[in-house]
């Protein structure tokens, strides 16, 4: 997506009131919720993004769990730090909410249903998060029908300086991890560069009788961006990421049932040109990424590889100061690999023996956006993806902000979205099914901010998702099926944020989340209720302390290690966080997990963490 222009919605900003832009935080921006960036109060679509000072402040040990707090967003994890952890988007499993980390798509093709493992991420060096609800295939292409995901790791200074950080941690479960980040730029050029390890002994992920071994997990994270102005009009450009980790996992397997290990290394790199050619701006790019996965049990060793390829264009046209068109086209190609132990490295199919599979896809795209008057804006987007397995299909979307008063703002966002089988669904030896056809999705939002003039604000969304031809897992065949009917996901969130004096602030949200399947029965592990709150102290100018209170309500039954759903309790946790702030840039801060040491579990047998405590040092320099 091009970033090179000053979009419609900036040049509209330029002429609202500056009471409104302070209340409203107007100047925030969105850089995935449009081709263009878009500043949040212009934007119909409902974008939630925390900065790399509150993903610092987090008193939560992952990143999964930071973004647990936000409105519909659900985090799941089988155990501690490096089990398996998915996120869900408004009740919608993880599969339809692609994942981008320093702009490359990160889903890995190899797992069953196309999903990323948020245990493959370190908070460590996240400067940016960004969460984009309600379909994005008119954006994105396939999976994005719950949203996306967009993390940034190091991204080069814009303006000449220099700035670092370096933080060290230790903790409960033999903790201990830390972070450099370091960014320069001069005129010209910039470059930034962060590196995170992070080391735990852990504990038992599975809560059940000859399960008491604790699961190690160990963690590399590298990130890289940077860039060079070969003319005033030319830019060119690297960005890059590298993860690598080993842990311990309880396989549940006959035997010795907690010997299961695992090992994955991956990589993305993303090179671009950005060019400005009068009031065309366009970028050329090609990105990579890759992830070989190894996990070992019971003796056998079962390996799985995914590599994914693109390469895109786009332009910007800005036609006058309230009008741009943005149209590009890109190209894809998937490749996955599953020579499991379990069976033959080679399979056959259409009579050749192989190893792999391979999906190309060639989508075409289009983004108008306009400002119909200072307080109107639009964005139509529309997508057309060529499958080499399905052949056509097309996706949009529409999306309307309107500024009825400073202080009262209008959303609305309808669109149609869809999800292509992955190469694990349609190929594996075992599960696959070369007769799936892709799920179809309608979506719609409505939603209303307001800022009061003391500084609290207030927001509201309904929103709605249809899913056709739903992807399922069927234990009746063995194997991946479509499922006819409609699933439907649908609810309401509530945000709220009240300032309680000057150094004091209390945050909120709620949401109600009522997903179910084409049967009607809910689907697991989504709470229908999920309270989040957080009071920030700015005690003195030095010293800062925060809460967290979380709540979630109403699961239904889930499967655990056994055969059956099992009831999932109704849960509340708490957590602290206190730092203070020396003179010479350096913080020293304790943070403690579940502080009320509460015991429960999100999916039935796998524990979450008894109330833990991590002690932590952070320079800027």
């Amino acid at each position: 997506m091009s970033r090179i222009l000053c979009t419609v919605s900036t040049f509209a900003l330029c002429a609202a009131p500056l009471a409104a832009q302070e209340a409203m935080d107007l100047e925030m921006i969105t850089v995935y919720a449009n081709q263009t960036d878009f500043t949040l109060a212009r934007t119909g679509t409902s974008v939630e993004v925390l900065t790399g000072e509150q993903i610092e402040q987090s008193p939560a040990t992952t990143l999964a769990d930071t973004l647990d707090d936000l409105p519909g967003v659900s985090a799941v994890g089988n155990g501690g730090p490096g089990q398996t952890t998915a996120l869900s988007i408004r009740g919608l499993p993880n599969r339809y909410a692609p994942v981008y980390v320093q702009g490359i798509e990160t889903t890995d093709t190899s797992a069953p249903q196309a999903i990323f493992n948020f245990a493959n991420v370190l908070p460590g060096g996240v400067t940016r998060a960004e969460v984009v609800k309600g379909s994005q295939s008119a954006l994105y292409g396939s999976e994005a029908i719950a949203g996306i995901v967009a993390l940034d790791l190091a991204r080069a200074p814009q303006e000449p300086g220099r700035e670092g950080t370096a933080t060290l941690e230790a903790g409960s479960y033999g903790t201990r991890s830390a972070t450099l980040t370091y960014g320069i730029a001069q005129d010209g050029w910039g470059l930034a560069l962060s590196a995170s390890r992070f080391v735990t002994d852990g504990f038992s992920a599975v809560e059940a009788p000859g399960y008491d071994e604790d699961d190690g997990f160990a963690a590399t994270q590298i990130g890289l961006d940077g860039y060079v102005d070969v003319t005033p009009d030319l830019r060119l450009g690297l960005s890059g990421f590298t993860f690598n980790s080993d842990g311990d996992y309880d396989a549940n397997t006959f035997g010795n049932p907690e010997e299961g290990t695992f090992s994955t290394d991956s990589y993305g790199l993303r090179a671009y040109a950005q060019l400005q050619t009068g009031a065309v701006a366009h970028e050329l790019s090609f990105s990579r990424y890759d992830i070989d996965r190894t996990v070992s049990s019971g003796g056998f060793d079962d390996g799985f590889t995914s590599v994914r390829d693109v390469a895109a264009y786009s332009g910007t046209w800005q036609i006058d100061p309230d009008r741009s068109l943005t149209f590009g086209l890109d190209h894809s190609r998937e490749e996955a690999s599953f020579s499991a132990a379990t069976y033959d490295a080679f399979w056959t199919r259409n009579g050749t023996a192989r190893n792999s599979e391979e999906v190309d896809n060639t989508g075409v795209f289009a983004e108008y956006a306009m400002a119909w008057t200072p307080q109107l804006d639009m964005v139509l987007s529309l997508r057309h993806d060529e499958h080499s397995e399905f052949g056509g299909e097309w996706s949009g979307r529409a999306a309307l902000s309107y500024r009825a008063t400073e202080a009262l703002t209008l959303r609305a966002t309808l669109a149609k979205g869809y999800r292509a089988p992955s190469l694990y669904e349609l190929f594996d030896p075992t599960y696959g099914n070369t007769n799936l056809d892709p799920e179809t999705s309608r979506s719609y939002e409505l939603g209303a901010d307001y800022a009061f003039a003391g500084g609290a604000r207030v927001g509201a969304t309904i929103f709605h998702t249809e899913i056709e031809d739903l992807i399922n897992y069927d234990f009746a065949v063995g194997g991946y099926a479509q499922v006819p009917g409609t699933s439907v996901s649908r609810g309401v969130e509530l945000t709220g944020a009240v300032p309680l004096g000057a150094r004091v602030d209390l945050t909120g949200s709620f949401t109600y989340t009522d997903a179910r399947d084409a049967n009607d029965d809910p689907l697991q592990r989504v709470p229908r209720y999920d309270l989040a709150l957080g009071l920030d102290a700015r005690i003195t100018d030095a010293l800062r302390a925060g809460v967290t209170l979380t709540h979630k309500a109403d699961f239904p039954d889930t499967y655990g290690i056994g055969f059956a759903p099992e009831s999932v309790d109704d849960f509340t946790t708490v957590n602290a966080s206190v730092s203070y702030e020396f003179r010479n840039g350096l913080q020293a801060y304790l943070r403690v997990e579940n502080l009320f040491d509460e015991q429960y579990n999100v999916v039935p047998d796998y524990q979450t963490s008894d109330r833990a405590a991590y002690f932590g040092i952070r320079a800027s320099f």
